[in-house]
């Protein structure tokens, strides 16, 4: 059970309904929920994911697998006294060959039951949060060591913070109250992709002395 302040209690549930910076549309869902990585192999990328995931909440995802990704299901409990939810998300989680290199997408979504007194609603809906899918990008990109830092939920906090955005709203999926590693430290990158080996060089070929010429008959 997670007990938090009023509050925060009222900053996660704002994130069950309409978080700012959302994704509008399908060009908004592509251009933020799909990533191309050149050279990796599925079963990195698909490590480095659920990585990011376990790491936000190690006690509460649980995951099912399936060929080509995976499904990410956290289930949080919110109690503040006067009020309490009790909700679950899902991280689905896909990846696919492309010419450019392997695609991978991701798509976000929750579901639960809030109430106070006497009253009880249920909520369900995407969490479509544009700086959440940046922030889960940006760290599966440093587990795969395409970039040199691990984004801290302080420091998207503050950024967000910045320009006068709810912050517990806009990262309630890796960064919000009911995440118990969101101040944990950075994991271990996963090892770079070894450089192929250039092709070997054919050796010279040896070039023959010319034959000299034959004396002529006498």
């Amino acid at each position: 059970m997670r007990i938090i302040g009023i509050v925060a209690f009222s900053a996660a549930l704002a994130g069950c309904a309409a978080a700012p910076h959302q994704v509008r549309d399908r060009d908004d869902y592509l251009a933020e929920a799909t990533r191309v990585f050149p050279g990796e192999t599925r079963e990195r990328v698909l490590k480095a994911a659920e990585t990011v995931l376990r790491i936000s909440d190690p006690d509460d995802f649980e995951f099912r697998y399936t060929l080509t990704g995976f499904t990410g299901l956290r289930r949080y409990f919110i109690y503040a006294v006067v009020a309490a939810a009790n909700g679950r998300e899902k991280w689905e989680f896909l990846t696919e060959p492309d010419p450019s290199g392997l695609k991978a997408s991701v798509s976000i979504s929750e579901e639960g039951t809030s109430g106070g007194g006497y009253s009880r609603s249920n909520y369900e809906g995407a969490m479509a949060s544009v700086p959440l899918y940046r922030l889960f990008w940006n760290r599966v990109e440093y587990m795969l060591n395409r970039r040199q830092d691990w984004v801290t939920c302080q420091q998207a906090t503050a950024e967000l913070q910045a320009s006068n955005t709810n912050a517990a709203a806009a990262l309630g999926g890796l960064c919000g109250p009911t995440s118990d590693g969101r101040n944990a430290p950075p994991p271990e990158p996963l090892q770079p992709l070894a450089k192929p080996a250039p092709p070997p060089r054919a050796a010279p070929v040896a070039r023959q002395a010319p034959r000299p010429a034959s004396a002529p008959p006498t």
